[in-house]
């Protein structure tokens, strides 16, 4: 027994002291220097939690409303701060483990569950290792880091172990294994990227019909298995209810989901497609300029090439010939296959669009090239089986096939060398022209993308060459298994570490500038500045318009100011498309409608309606930028009333008079779903006070006879209801974008809150379902020292 324990506790301390040491020696300089990382993704969610924080800490409130950014927006529901929904990160935030260190811990974590699974199957430790590691060091879950998207990086992790989850429930049909799963399901949904949960079940589904349909279990007993992982599965679902109750009813108005169906649009869907031809990326990973300025795929941009290194796919080769009798060998594979053929999205649409048309919710996503992401997952895995074997000795076909790859490999490089010319100006006559306007520059980007080409070639030659040379060795019995195996490993992650190395560390003369600075960076960009002070010391509620470049600046919310702009996917449907029809809102009627006193930028405007009125600094992450600040004569305040109500139908009639001058704000305003036709006059009124927190906006008014009062704050009726002297009133939209409300006469308080029900439903239910789940884990203590042999 005590020698049982310790073959199985041991190998799982080294292995985790492995990934440990592998994620602190690529990201060195975020954890032992104090370095930040800086894009887009990175920065402007810090900005808006830090201000999150602030309200959370002065509220006691879970913020559910932020209204910094795109004239307000929610939060929980459009995928933002959701740590504080995240039990694990809970758990380590008490240790001060947050931020980029808790992303890091989800790669050892992801390494890890790699490394049980393959455990499962009795595999070697360096090919369980190894299939780890593979999977946490592929460049995709790299990027996710290096570039800001977290919550895909933490979400992937879980992958390998929900997967060994449903391998033990399968197996044991234990209670036990039930609680395990659901708090693995339950845990990955909390960590907010919906998408690689759903292809995470997608392959838990065909793990699920092929182990029944291809294993000894009767049908009775494949009923009960098939429900137990649904129960499993439900009561994760009902764990992470605080994100997903709240968010699925939001997606109708979110622009992710404003297609037919609550789905998002197939041209929107389909953005990020894969073309076949960056499939050869998967052998060389500068095939079409791995990144930046110098890509030229198919994809509207990208960072990173889809690699899973060369020595990792000839070792899931050697995995699918040695095992390919195996019902796990047939599911890793048809796992590469189905999530190869979604990924091509538009590009081959028989299969995309047979499940964006037919399987439930699939519809909703965007970005088909990240179903790949099973596909590194898989590779991984095949490649620990395909080390295994190549540690027992690879013989007969699977010789046959490596000593023909091998060959392959060699002419190539022989062709190569004497045709090397010819080949480059064949190369650069398919190279799209740069998106730069100087001639030297677009021959500079043709440059680097040869020299990605090139190089990715040679380290094909050299990695591919040195694992057939050790392959062959072990086949003859020259090197011994344990030899093979740590040095088939080693050249695995050197590879691995190689390509990774470039996008954490961009090469000079690549053309990708590196995205991690020092600490004190970061700590410049979110201080107070000339910019923030000014706008700071105004009195009143109203809000900015940043132009150009600073559009998309998340500062201002560090500051509580108020912006039209900001930095969000999954902003408010009806806001994108006003940004949309108003070219970014350039338009200053539009501006004064939505209470917009300053206009912030970074060049010199002319215009009679703005007047200079500050010159300053505003600290950015890359350093200062010199700004004017401008008021805008005539802005609206947040809140006024109008004497005529004209009823409209859509909002194409909306924004043709709005934006075409056709309206008077101040005294008029378009009105959808009125009760009446035509025009309507209403009485005069005013507004005597406001006072305006996130989630809550208390008016003071009086009203002649019946009014109209129009908010200037984004129309929401999902949440945003409205009370009159406690009694709910109707809330229209107006002017395509706002809200309006009849007031009757007289002396009145408005009040405007956002509707928080079902989120603290939600909380309530994740946290009945996270107990239910440890109660069925508590029925048995799972037994360390059971395996699970290849079947």
């Amino acid at each position: 027994m005590k020698s049982s324990v310790k073959n199985t506790i041991l190998p799982f301390f080294a292995a985790l002291l492995g990934y440990l040491f592998l994620t602190a020696g690529l990201f060195y300089p975020v954890v032992f220097q104090g370095q930040v990382l800086i894009s887009p993704d990175s920065v402007s969610p810090m900005a808006t939690s830090i201000a999150l924080d602030a309200v959370h800490e002065e509220t006691g409130s879970y913020p559910l409303w932020q209204p910094w950014s795109f004239s307000g927006m929610p939060t929980v529901e459009a995928f933002t701060y959701l740590n504080g929904l995240y039990y694990p990160g809970i758990f380590f935030g008490f240790f001060q483990i947050e931020g980029l260190f808790l992303q890091l811990l989800h790669f050892v974590f992801a390494g890890l569950g790699g490394f049980v699974v393959l455990r499962q199957f009795r595999l070697h430790g360096a090919a369980a290792f190894l299939g780890g590691a593979a999977f946490m060091l592929t460049p995709y879950m790299v990027t996710m880091f290096v570039y800001g998207h977290g919550s895909q990086l933490m979400t992937a992790a879980y992958m390998p172990w929900v997967i060994w989850a449903a391998l033990r429930l399968l197996d044991g049909m234990r209670p036990s294994d039930m609680g395990i799963l659901a708090l693995l399901a339950g845990m990955q949904l909390q960590r907010g990227h919906v998408q690689i949960a759903y292809y995470t079940w997608l392959l838990l589904f065909l793990l699920v019909v092929l182990k029944i349909t291809t294993g000894s279990s009767s049908a009775a007993e494949g009923v009960k298995k098939t429900a137990m992982v649904a129960v499993a599965l439900g009561i994760g679902v009902v764990i992470s209810a605080a994100v997903y109750l709240p968010v699925f009813e939001y997606t109708p108005f979110s622009v992710r989901g404003a297609g037919s169906g609550g789905g998002a649009a197939y041209d929107y869907a389909t953005m990020w497609s894969m073309h076949p031809q960056e499939y050869i990326t998967y052998l060389l990973p500068g095939a079409v300029g791995f990144g930046g300025i110098a890509y030229w795929g198919r994809m509207p941009f990208t960072d990173y090439p889809n690699y899973a290194g060369i020595v990792v796919l000839f070792l899931a080769l050697a995995g699918v010939i040695a095992e390919r009798k195996k019902a796990c060998t047939w599911f890793l594979a048809g796992g590469v296959l189905l999530m190869g053929f979604l990924a091509f999205g538009r590009y081959f649409s028989p299969v995309y669009d047979l499940f964006y048309h037919f399987v439930p919710f699939f519809s909703r996503f965007r970005v088909p090239s990240m179903a790949l992401i099973v596909v590194s997952l898989n590779l991984a895995l095949l490649a620990g089986f395909g080390l295994h074997a190549v540690m027992e000795g690879i013989r007969g076909k699977g010789l046959f096939i490596l000593k023909a790859g091998a060959l392959v490999i060699a002419l190539c490089m022989l062709v190569f060398l004497l045709a090397e010319q010819p080949f480059e100006r064949f190369l650069r006559s398919l190279f799209p022209v740069p998106p730069v306007e100087s001639p030297e520059l677009a021959g500079l980007v043709n440059q680097v993308r040869w020299d990605q080409w090139k190089s990715s070639f040679l380290g094909l030659v050299f990695f591919g060459g040195l694992f057939a040379a050790l392959v062959w060795l072990r086949s003859k019995k020259v090197i011994g298994a344990t030899f093979v195996g740590v040095f088939v490993m080693v050249l695995s992650l050197a590879d691995l570490l190689n390509v990774n190395r470039q996008i954490v560390f961009p090469l000079d003369g690549s053309l990708r500038s590196s995205q991690l600075v020092p600490g004190s960076y970061l700590e410049q960009a979110f201080s107070a500045d000339g910019v923030t002070g000014f706008l700071n010391d105004e009195p009143g509620v109203f809000r900015i318009y940043p132009v150009g470049p600073l559009f998309g600046e998340n500062k201002f919310s560090v500051f509580g100011i108020q912006s039209t702009g900001g930095y969000h996917p999954a902003k408010l449907q009806v806001y994108d498309e006003m940004l949309r029809v108003s070219e970014n809102l350039a338009d200053i009627e539009l501006l004064r409608m939505l209470n917009v006193r300053y206009v912030v930028s970074p060049s010199p405007l002319d215009h009679p309606a703005l007047d200079p009125v500050h010159d300053d600094e505003l600290f950015l992450v890359r350093g200062p930028v010199g700004v004017r600040i401008y008021r805008l004569s005539g802005a609206m305040e947040r809140a006024w009333f109008v004497r005529e109500g004209k009823a409209v139908e859509h909002g194409k009639e909306v924004y043709r008079e709005l934006l075409g001058g056709g309206v008077d704000i101040a005294g008029e305003a378009l009105i959808e779903g009125a009760p009446w036709e035509g025009r309507r006059m209403f009485g005069e009124g005013r507004v005597s006070s406001i006072e305006v927190v996130p989630e809550k906006i208390v008016l003071s008014v009086h009203a002649d006879g019946e009014a109209f009062l129009v908010l200037s704050e984004v129309f929401y009726p999902l949440r945003w209801k409205v009370k009159i002297d406690d009694k709910e009133h109707r809330v229209f939209k107006v002017n395509g974008l706002l809200r309006g409300v009849m007031v009757p006469p007289g002396e009145h308080e408005v009040v405007c809150s956002f509707d928080r029900g079902s989120f603290e439903n939600g909380r309530k239910l994740s946290l009945a379902a996270f107990v239910v789940s440890l109660l069925l884990v508590g029925t048995r203590f799972p037994g360390l020292k059971r395996g699970y042999r290849v079947k």
